[in-house]
């Protein structure tokens, strides 16, 4: 009876009902003592777009294929040539914020292992990122049954640009003399 309960013990204290810890970042595994699924996950993460400009933010959903709920999840952004996560996330209600590889806010967690079927979260690119990037999430049904590094349909960053017309205004052009003429009139 003593080592039944050491074993329950063990297993309550590996997993993370409050979200996953920093220690949790280099395999995405839970840690739950369990081997993670090998068949399709029910679970998928959604970016909303296919493509974003640098220094904006895209959301993501993350969502049930089926009836079942999740309880848990981690999730981090990759370029195709890094290994280590990318840009950071912005989560409300549903989750917290964890900082992985020495970077500051680049993956997102669940702070409570209640069911979900639907968690809404941001991500925003590195400042002077251009390229594809790919979200992998891990996604806990219950300590026995998850999903590890799902990966999401990939997201292109595009260049920010300015329209050469906008860099080059001048208010002594007749256009930038009439533009002015009316903004002055407005007010």
């Amino acid at each position: 009876m003593k080592y039944y309960l050491l074993f329950l013990w063990m297993a309550l204290a590996r997993a993370s009902p409050y979200g996953a810890p920093e220690q949790a970042c280099a395999s995405m595994t839970p840690g739950h003592g369990f081997y993670p699924q090998n068949g399709t996950s029910p679970f998928i993460a959604m970016p909303l777009t296919n493509e974003i400009m640098q220094n904006s933010f895209i959301p993501i959903g993350l969502s049930s294929m089926t009836s079942d709920y999740f309880k848990g999840f981690l999730i981090m952004a990759f370029s195709d040539n890094s290994s280590e996560p990318i840009g950071k996330f912005s989560i409300d209600t549903d989750g917290k914020l964890i900082s992985c590889f020495n970077g500051t806010d680049n993956a997102a967690t669940h702070w409570a292992n209640d069911d979900k079927s639907w968690v809404m979260l941001n991500w925003i690119p590195p400042y002077d990122f251009v390229g594809l990037v790919h979200f992998r999430t891990t996604f806990v049904k219950n300590a026995s049954h998850y999903w590890v590094s799902i990966e999401s349909d990939p997201v292109k960053v595009i260049p920010f640009f300015m329209p050469s017309s906008a860099v080059h205004f001048s208010p002594t052009s007749a256009l930038g003399l009439a533009l002015l003429i009316l903004i002055a009139g407005l007010f």
